[in-house]
């Protein structure tokens, strides 16, 4: 049965001088962390005994609210190149994390989804990582892409990839055809344009797709398999922006740099390519992303940038409805009471009634400007929200300590209940040292 706030308010007795809050019942208990932030539950377990116990008894029932703040991600420069550090854009509470190996200063973000970092090391390897639960997942190496190649050098050292471009014309299977040389650190710039999942990656079917950045091919592979499959059905399978998994349809939608937009179903044993919506759009001067909507529309998001000095800022955006109907762009305003979470993150959508600090018909943006963040590196970042109703802008975060590599992203909190959560070892030392000194809890 669902609890409203008023009634949990209701439930708790009086304050009174000298009340001992860890005799608060259990079931209240576990109703109140089902509504706390995943990092704010971590904290109560270590208040006391009673009070650890349903911390444990909430992760064993996966007692977690489903309603997680969006937090903003990035690299703190007083913390050590390890730690990652989490801001609540509803409450502004900063939580500090340290991840595994390799140190999160030298990673390469390009984005995350269902509470998943996806980042790649200076070696180009691509890494899915809980920043909550600190589990770690390695996908497959970029040398098992059928277009790169890892080159020694005259010492017998690895020291470079040889990127091949791959000629769409040349079915089956492409040609290939031009080299590029590249280190082995430029290589996440070219192979991890885009990485989208399909589900939680510790569900054990997670279908993991990248687009590589020049010639906007898609490579996919599963967690758990030794090597990136070349989506190569049709000569048409190219010039892609975006990608979004739509887990109602069970289906990948790519769209192009001009609006068409793909389907391509990989639950199969082979591929399969369906043409969705062809625009006819010739011009093209914007970056396109494709979004599914929490109402069930599915919508291409275009975004326009203008430079400023040096660097390159979003000018003005705007979203479109496909109309599946009668295969047209329709311009929407309206996002239903929704937010639109996007940038290198897997795009989402929260609606406004369940987080009232969040502005309706807004767009929730971080830089993506992949080409110039490689050029770059610790360059001018974009983090701001941008109104449909009325065009403005508005800047989030102004953060001075806040370094710019990698580069931030926003992520929604998750804890999977079959990992040890990476919080809670910070919280473990914490929780037995305070426990040793008191007696009532």
């Amino acid at each position: 049965m669902e609890v409203t706030h008023r009634e949990l308010i209701a439930k708790v007795p009086p304050s009174e001088l000298g009340r001992d809050w860890s005799e608060l019942p259990s079931d209240l208990l576990l109703h109140i962390f089902g509504k706390l932030d995943i990092p704010d539950v971590f904290s109560s377990g270590a208040v006391c005994r009673n009070w650890h116990s349903t911390y444990l008894e909430a992760r064993r029932c996966g007692s977690f609210s489903p309603d997680q703040s969006p937090c903003l991600i990035f690299s703190s420069s007083c913390c050590h190149p390890k730690t990652v550090t989490l801001q609540n854009l509803i409450t502004e509470k900063v939580y500090h994390i340290t991840l595994p190996d390799p140190p999160f200063r030298d990673r390469f973000v390009m984005g995350s989804s269902y509470g998943w970092l996806i980042t790649a090391d200076d070696g180009s390897h691509l890494f899915l990582v809980n920043p909550v639960t600190g589990h770690q997942i390695a996908m497959p190496p970029p040398e098992t892409m059928k277009n790169v190649k890892l080159r020694s050098n005259t010492e017998g050292a690895l020291d470079r990839y040889d990127h091949l471009y791959l000629n769409l014309d040349m079915l089956p299977g492409f040609g290939i055809h031009k080299v590029q040389h590249l280190s082995l650190e430029e290589g996440r710039f070219y192979f991890y344009m885009r990485v989208i999942l399909s589900s939680d990656p510790s569900s054990g079917n997670c279908i993991v797709v990248t687009l590589h950045l020049l010639e906007g091919v898609i490579f996919f592979t599963r967690v758990g398999d030794s090597q990136w499959t070349c989506l190569d059905v049709d000569y048409r399978c190219c010039r892609y922006h975006d990608v979004f998994y739509s887990s109602y349809h069970n289906l990948f939608y790519a769209i192009r740099d001009n609006g068409d937009v793909d389907s391509i179903d990989l639950s199969g044993p082979s591929p399969v390519f369906n043409i969705v919506i062809q625009t006819g759009i010739t011009v093209v001067d914007n970056r396109k992303y494709i979004v599914g909507s929490d109402w069930g529309d599915l919508l291409q998001v275009w975004r326009y940038h203008k430079y400023v000095g040096d660097d390159p800022r979003t000018n003005t955006m705007a979203v479109y409805k496909i109309d599946l109907v009668e295969k047209k762009l329709v311009e929407v305003k309206d996002l239903q009471g929704y937010a639109l979470f996007m940038g290198f993150t897997g795009a989402f959508f929260l609606h406004v009634k369940d987080f009232p600090m969040l502005a309706p018909d807004n767009i929730y943006y971080t830089d993506d400007y992949v080409e110039w963040i490689f050029f770059k590196r610790f360059g001018f970042r974009e983090i701001g929200a941008f109104s449909l109703k009325d065009g403005s802008f508005t800047d989030l975060l102004p953060l001075d300590s806040r370094l710019n590599w990698p580069p931030p992203v926003w992520i929604r909190p998750s804890c999977p209940g079959t990992f040890l959560n990476n919080l809670e070892n910070a919280l473990v030392d914490e929780f037995q040292s305070f426990s040793g000194q008191v007696d009532a809890c």
